[in-house]
Parts: C-alpha cells; sequence; structure tokens
C-alpha cells in the first residue's frame, strides 16, 4: 500500500500545485487553443490536495 500511498501523493502534488498541467495532459491536447475555466482550476486544486491526503493515509496506516 505504501507504493500507491507514493503515487498518490506524487499525482495529487502535481495536481494541486499545477492545475493548468493537469487540465493540458486531461483535455488540453484535444482542443486546439483553449483555456481551463477559473472553476475546474479550482476543482482541479482541491481534488489534488484530498488526494495528497488520501495518499498520506495509505502511506501512514498500513
Amino acid at each position: 500500500m505504501t507504493i500507491i500511498g507514493l503515487v498518490l501523493l506524487i499525482l495529487g502534488g502535481l495536481a494541486a500545485i499545477n492545475p493548468e498541467a493537469a487540465w493540458k495532459w486531461e483535455v488540453g491536447w484535444k482542443v486546439k487553443d483553449a483555456e481551463p475555466s477559473d472553476a475546474y482550476l479550482l476543482f482541479a486544486r482541491i481534488s489534488g490536495i484530498i488526494i495528497c491526503i488520501v495518499g498520506l493515509v495509505f502511506i501512514f496506516s498500513w
């Protein structure tokens, strides 16, 4: 479970620190000259923080 926790921690950290990059990986390559909305960036940042917390729980509880 430690490996899963580390993966979640890394991916969540990337989403929390740079949600624009997460958007490009997920949606940006499908469309040309588009920008993510402010609501999406906020949701991605909050989701990244939650994923980091879940990753820490996985690391320290097992």
